[in-house]
C-alpha cells in the first residue's frame, strides 16, 4: 500500500496548492488549456501581421499612384493622359514593385501629353540622341555658312542642304499624308476626344467652338491632303484597336486657297477659305491674302491647332516669325522650304529655340526644295543636365 511519500515519488511533480489540482486530470485539461492559448496567440499573430501588410499595401500603392501623377501637362488647351506603368492591377500588385518597373511619365510630361507609351529609358536615349544631333548641327553652321546665298542665288543649296539641319527626333507612328509628313494622326484625334470628355461629355458637334483637333493647310496640293487625311482616319475608324472608340473623324480641316480651289465632294469636316497667308511683315497684299493671326482671330481657332501645313513658295523665311509669336503654341508644323537664302540658319534656330525638333525631312525633287516635320515638345525635353 503506497503511502503519501510513495506518492509524490511515483508522480511528476506539479506546483499545485492541493492533490485534486494536482491530479493527472486536471494535469491533463491544463496541457490542453495552455495549447489552445498557444495557437490564439499564434492566430493573433498571424493576424496582425496580414493586416498590417494589408493597410501598409494600400498606403503605398497610394503614395506611388501621386507620385507618377507628376508631369501631367497640356499643350494648348488639350488634356494629358494619365500616366501608365506595366504594373499589375492586383491587390498585392505593390510587391511587385520591389522590381524595375517600366514608366512612361518622362514622355507624357516632356510631350505636353502626346506620347504616352514610350518609357522612361526610351525616352531618355532620345534625348540624348536629340542632344547630339544639335551639339553636332552648332559646329556644322559655322563650317557651313559661306555656302548660304546673299544674292538669291542657290549655287551652293544641295551642298548645304546635304550636310544642314537634320532630323533629330523620331516619331515612331509618322505617315505620309498628301504628300506631309505626321506625327501619329490618330494621336491627335484621340486627344481632341479626351478633351472633349472633359470638358463636356455630350458635346459632340463638329462646330462645336471647344472642338480641339482643328488642321490647317495652305499651298501645294491641298486638296489632295485633306481628301487623303480623311480617308486615312476613315480606313482607322472601326478598327477593333481604335482607342476607347474615339471619333477620329471629328478634326476640323481647313483649306487656304486663294485661287477658289474646286472640291469635287462635300465632307463633313472639311472648310475651304479663299484666301492664303501672307507673313507681317509683307504689308497688306490684297483680300487675297490674310496675317496667320489674322485667320486665327477670325475663325475663333486660338489654343486649337494641331497641325499646320505650309507651302507659300519662300514666304517660310518671314513667316515663321508669326508662327513663333502665337500666343498658343500650334502643335505640329509641317513646311516646305525653298532655297538657301543667308537667313535660313536663323529659322532652324528660332524654332528649336521654341522647343520644335524636326522628326522628319525629305528633298522634292528638286535640290533647294524639301520637306520639314517639327514637333513642338516642352522646355524640360532640352534640359540635358536632367
Amino acid at each position: 500500500m503506497n503511502t503519501d511519500q510513495d506518492w509524490f515519488v511515483n508522480v511528476p511533480y506539479r506546483p499545485r496548492y492541493s492533490a485534486e489540482e494536482s491530479s493527472d486530470a486536471a494535469y491533463e485539461k491544463d496541457k490542453v488549456h495552455r495549447r489552445c492559448m498557444g495557437r490564439k496567440r499564434r492566430a493573433g499573430t498571424i493576424l496582425f501581421v496580414f493586416t498590417f501588410a494589408f493597410v501598409a499595401g494600400i498606403i503605398v500603392r497610394a503614395y506611388l499612384f501621386f507620385i507618377n501623377m507628376k508631369g501631367d501637362g497640356k499643350l494648348a488647351g488639350r488634356v494629358a493622359m494619365s500616366t501608365k506603368t506595366n504594373e499589375t492591377h492586383s491587390l498585392w500588385g505593390w510587391i511587385n514593385r520591389v522590381k524595375p518597373q517600366k514608366k512612361f511619365d518622362l514622355a507624357q510630361s516632356d510631350s505636353y501629353g502626346f506620347f504616352n507609351e514610350i518609357a522612361n529609358e526610351d525616352w531618355e536615349k532620345m534625348k540624348r540622341g536629340t542632344m547630339m544631333t544639335i551639339d553636332l548641327q552648332y559646329g556644322i553652321i559655322h563650317r557651313t555658312s559661306d555656302l548660304l546665298s546673299e544674292s538669291g542665288a542657290n549655287i551652293y543649296s544641295n551642298l548645304w542642304w546635304n550636310d544642314n539641319w537634320k532630323v533629330n527626333f523620331s516619331c515612331r507612328e509618322k505617315i505620309r499624308i498628301g504628300g506631309y509628313w505626321i506625327c501619329d494622326p490618330i494621336r491627335i484625334a484621340s486627344l481632341a476626344n479626351e478633351y472633349n470628355r472633359s470638358i463636356k461629355p455630350k458635346r459632340k458637334k463638329r462646330n462645336d467652338p471647344a472642338y480641339m483637333c482643328v488642321v490647317y493647310v495652305s499651298g501645294g496640293n491641298e486638296i489632295e491632303f485633306w481628301g487623303q487625311y480623311f480617308d486615312f482616319l476613315w480606313s482607322r475608324q472601326d478598327q477593333p484597336h481604335s482607342v476607347h472608340k474615339d471619333d477620329l473623324l471629328g478634326c476640323e480641316i481647313h483649306v487656304f486657297a486663294p485661287n477658289e480651289q474646286a472640291v469635287h465632294e462635300a465632307r463633313d469636316g472639311l472648310f475651304l477659305h479663299n484666301w492664303g497667308f501672307r507673313p507681317k511683315n509683307k504689308g497688306n497684299m490684297g483680300p487675297a491674302f490674310k496675317t496667320l493671326e489674322e485667320t486665327i482671330a477670325e475663325l475663333k481657332h486660338s489654343g486649337r491647332i494641331s497641325v499646320l501645313a505650309l507651302d507659300c513658295e519662300a514666304c517660310e523665311w518671314d513667316i515663321y516669325k508669326d508662327i513663333l509669336s502665337l500666343k498658343e503654341p500650334i502643335q505640329q508644323v509641317l513646311m516646305q522650304m525653298h532655297g538657301t537664302p543667308y537667313m535660313a540658319n536663323e529659322l532652324f534656330l528660332a524654332m528649336q529655340e521654341a522647343g520644335y525638333v524636326i522628326f522628319n525631312r525629305e528633298n522634292n525633287g528638286d535640290v533647294d526644295v524639301w520637306d520639314y516635320s517639327w514637333m513642338k515638345l516642352a522646355p524640360s525635353y532640352f534640359n540635358w543636365k536632367e
